[in-house]
């Protein structure tokens, strides 16, 4: 009776959803919280006066036999259940040393023909293969979310990248175009100047002039050294007349000719500008459609690994699922849901501990034994395609 007592404090410590009392001493009751039973309100005669003299909770490492091994299984299981009452279930707790010490109990307890104790052991055995399940369903919960979280940031720092590299080829780009139009400015310049010069130079050579004027300097030269003064001044004034009129006109063919020429070296000039732009032009376009192409690459790879993962996730979130309900349906095992998972992922018929690629030979009968041969062998394939992806 005494232990069924403790039985039934570590049952409510396992299962109870809400602040229960429990009675000390008659007429006196005390408040405990979810999850959590003081040992000292549980009947003196019950347990130990220090709880700390009790042994701890060993492994299956002797092989004690006859009384010595009942004894000290029920000093274990005791310890266990009084662990239950008064800790609880947390995530801190050892649940296969809790499951597999109760189980080793309730199997001594058949053997005893003490089927009531066993009926609350089995109980308690109940509520921590329940606990167990759910500390999985939550950390797949968490890892898979982790997973996703790794995909969305190895997916930021590949894009981050990606816009750092083209952000500083389109800056080298646009430095060498800047570079290209000074260095063909200057050239154009130097050009212009040095053309400028030589026509500047041209004005103070010798003029060409026509026969007949030179024939009327001839003439004048010739009365003035006839001292016929008079004619003389005559013919110079009517050479004067005749060079200032072809003295204009040969400075105006001039001009034409230098203004002429200066128009054809800057329209060239405008011509290279123009052709230069054009490249610069054509060559930032092809840069701006590679930097489009690309991207669309690293989007579409993001993608098909994240419809992958989602994929994969989906698989084992089903197949979890699946696993639960049946051994949540099947009474005549004490194996757990969360067992059986963890078997069918080391077996290789799903889950995120077997990495596969579609080159891979996977031995028949291997995976996919949990749940039939047939649909076990499409899921891993399909897993298998998901898996071959390109990783971020």
């Amino acid at each position: 009776n005494s232990f069924c007592t403790l039985l039934v404090v570590a049952c409510a410590g396992a299962t109870q959803q809400a602040p229960f009392k429990l009675w000390k001493e008659p007429e006196q009751f005390v408040q405990i919280p979810r999850f959590h039973t003081a040992v000292a309100l549980l009947p003196s005669n019950t347990m130990a006066e220090d709880p700390q003299s009790l042994p701890p909770i060993q492994q299956n490492n002797g092989a004690p036999s006859g009384n010595d091994q009942d004894s000290q299984l029920d000093v274990m299981a005791r310890r266990v259940l009084e662990e239950i009452a008064t800790v609880g279930t947390g995530a801190e707790m050892p649940l296969d040393e809790y499951i597999r010490i109760l189980a080793e109990y309730r199997h001594a307890c058949e053997l005893r023909e003490n089927y009531k104790e066993a009926e609350l052991v089995q109980h308690v055995l109940k509520h921590l293969r329940l606990e167990e399940e759910t500390r999985h369903v939550k950390g797949l919960t968490e890892q898979q979310e982790a997973e996703r979280r790794g995909l969305e940031d190895a997916h930021m720092m590949e894009f981050s990248n990606f816009n750092k590299i083209w952000n500083e080829r389109i800056d080298a780009f646009e430095e060498h175009q800047l570079d290209a139009q000074a260095a063909m400015l200057e050239r154009h310049s130097q050009e212009l100047a040095a053309f400028r010069a030589d026509m500047a130079n041209g004005e103070h050579r010798r003029v060409k002039y026509s026969k007949d004027l030179l024939n009327l300097r001839s003439i004048q030269q010739t009365l003035a050294q006839q001292r016929n003064y008079a004619d003389a001044q005559k013919v110079k004034l009517k050479g004067d007349k005749i060079e200032a009129l072809e003295y204009e006109k040969i400075s105006r063919e001039k001009a034409e000719i230098y203004a002429r020429k200066e128009a054809q070296i800057l329209q060239r000039h405008r011509q290279e500008l123009a052709a230069l732009a054009k490249r610069m032009d054509r060559g930032k376009l092809e840069l701006e459609r590679a930097r489009k192409k690309e991207l669309e690459m690293l989007l579409q790879r993001y993608n098909n690994v994240r419809r992958g993962l989602e994929g994969q996730q989906n698989i084992i979130r089903s197949k979890t699922g699946q696993l639960l309900i049946k051994h949540a349906n099947n009474v005549k095992t004490d194996n757990s849901g969360s067992h059986a998972i963890m078997m069918s992922m080391s077996s290789g018929a799903f889950g995120p501990g077997v990495r596969r690629r579609q080159f891979d030979v996977v031995p028949p009968g291997t995976a996919g034994s949990e749940f039939g041969g047939t649909r076990g062998s499409q899921q891993q394939r399909n897993a298998q395609s998901r898996e071959s992806l390109p990783p971020v």
